[in-house]
């Protein structure tokens, strides 16, 4: 089966050659037109996206690391096939870490650390992109959110694991929206809110509680999209 990639368009002025195949591979994953266990092949990959090789072999060798992708033969690689159970395993630890840096960085709440929050907050529209450079969008701005909160521990060995974490769970949100982008991107925006509401206070308890709530609902989410997407795969 060909797939029809384009590379991603979002901060296009600031990325280099090789961000821009890793990004176009990852949504292309994401957004399932590559599907897991779906064999990826070197040179085919390169020549759709009209770039050398080089750039493609480095793209999938950060996405095995990142655990997206396996080898499968001379010059291949393969999609994983994601579980929900794996998923859990994921969204588990991603709660520990967000966790702790509350907990050991709470004293670091600044009026410019909300600001800053606020910033990235997702907002219906606001990307001004549609269809899936808008969900892309949409991701990158969660994943600014969701670092700015393990950054407050101060602990540059846990946001390098949590970065890696972080885009492997995205990685594993491979299925279709349970609801209507705009709609969604309300409801990041409402709990990332609560979460910022929180942090204001400096109250550890509550704002534990709010990325609490906030991890098990997108975990929730993240489920549903999977299973919707291996519904739709069964009726292929």
């Amino acid at each position: 089966m060909t797939t029809t990639l384009a590379v991603p368009s979002v901060g296009s002025e600031f990325r280099s050659l090789m961000e821009h195949v890793y990004d176009a591979l990852l949504e292309a994953i994401t957004e399932r037109r590559i599907r897991p266990g779906q064999r990826l092949v070197l040179d085919d990959l390169a020549k759709q996206l009209e770039v050398s090789r080089t750039p493609v072999r480095v793209a999938l060798t950060r996405l095995a690391a990142e655990g997206l992708v396996q080898p499968a033969g001379r010059m291949g690689y393969q999609v994983v096939q994601q579980t929900p159970e794996a998923l859990r395993n994921l969204y588990d630890v991603r709660l520990m870490c967000e966790s702790f840096a509350i907990e050991r960085g709470i004293d670091n709440v600044t009026p410019e650390f909300l600001r800053q929050l606020e910033l990235v907050l997702i907002r219906p529209g606001q990307a001004g992109l549609a269809g899936s450079r808008e969900r892309l969008a949409h991701i990158l701005r969660d994943g600014q959110f969701h670092q700015r909160i393990v950054e407050l521990a101060g602990n540059s060995t846990l946001l390098e694991i949590y970065k890696r974490l972080n885009t492997h769970i995205h990685g594993m949100r491979v299925g279709p929206l349970t609801k209507e982008p705009e709609e969604q991107a309300a409801i990041n925006n409402t709990e990332h809110s609560a979460i910022i509401d929180a942090l204001r206070q400096k109250d550890v308890v509550l704002s534990k509680q709010a990325i609490g709530d906030h991890i098990a609902r997108s975990l929730q989410r993240a489920i549903a999209s999977m299973e919707l997407a291996q519904r739709a795969a069964g009726k292929a």
